[in-house]
Order: C-alpha cells, then sequence, then structure tokens
C-alpha cells in the first residue's frame, strides 16, 4: 500500500529545516533527516547527517542566514519550496532566491533528500 505524509508533517519538517539553517544548529533537524538522507546542490551530493554538517562548515556560502518561503507545493512524493534567503556572503548582505525539493519516506519518518537551487547570479 502506498502512502504518503501529509502537508501538516511535511510542513513540519520542512520548517526544522529551515531553522536549523538559520539558526546554525543542525541539531534542530538531525531528528528528521533519515540514514538515507542524501542533500544535493551545486557543490555536490552529500550523504547522510554528516554531509549536512560538511555543507554547512566547509560549502555554505551564506551566513547569519533568513529564509522566507513564498511558495509551498505538496506533490504525491515530494514538496517544492519557492522563496527569498538574505545572508551575509563574507563580503555583503545579499538577497537570493531559491528553490529547493524536498521528498520524505514512505514510513513518515523524516527527510530522504532535498535538493537546493539558488540564483546566486
Amino acid at each position: 500500500m502506498y502512502y504518503t505524509m501529509s502537508k501538516v508533517d511535511r510542513n513540519t519538517l520542512i520548517d526544522a529545516y529551515f531553522d536549523a539553517m538559520d539558526s546554525d544548529d543542525l541539531e534542530i533537524v538531525r531528528p528528521v533527516v533519515t540514514d538515507e538522507f542524501i542533500y544535493e546542490s551545486l557543490s555536490g551530493d552529500l550523504s547522510g547527517f554528516s554531509g549536512l554538517q560538511t555543507y554547512m562548515t566547509e560549502l555554505r556560502g551564506l551566513s547569519n542566514t533568513n529564509h522566507e518561503m513564498t511558495t509551498v507545493i505538496h506533490g504525491e512524493t515530494a514538496s517544492v519550496v519557492e522563496g527569498t534567503v538574505t545572508g551575509d556572503n563574507g563580503e555583503t548582505r545579499v538577497e537570493l532566491d531559491f528553490c529547493n525539493v524536498f521528498e520524505f519516506d514512505a514510513d513518515n519518518e523524516g527527510i530522504t533528500r532535498i535538493s537546493v537551487y539558488l540564483n546566486d547570479s
């Protein structure tokens, strides 16, 4: 039997991810990513919670961020979030558009994949 996670549950997990990014505290999101979690960005694909840690500590181009979601669309197996992120890029404060795709496990336990697209041009 195919089971889809509710929109409310998906929104809770998505909020945990953005809260973790904006507070620079990955412990917020640790409980909601699965062991098979994949983080995809232009920096490359990273696996597991440790991959997300690598992204935050070594690859992330912005700090002191604030994500504002403007659109959330839920499909059968994935959710798409569009918005703007404001943050420091090392030289100045910038505002960029983003689109993230979230996939969830079939057992309602967490996020299995996040694909991050950032318009930094």
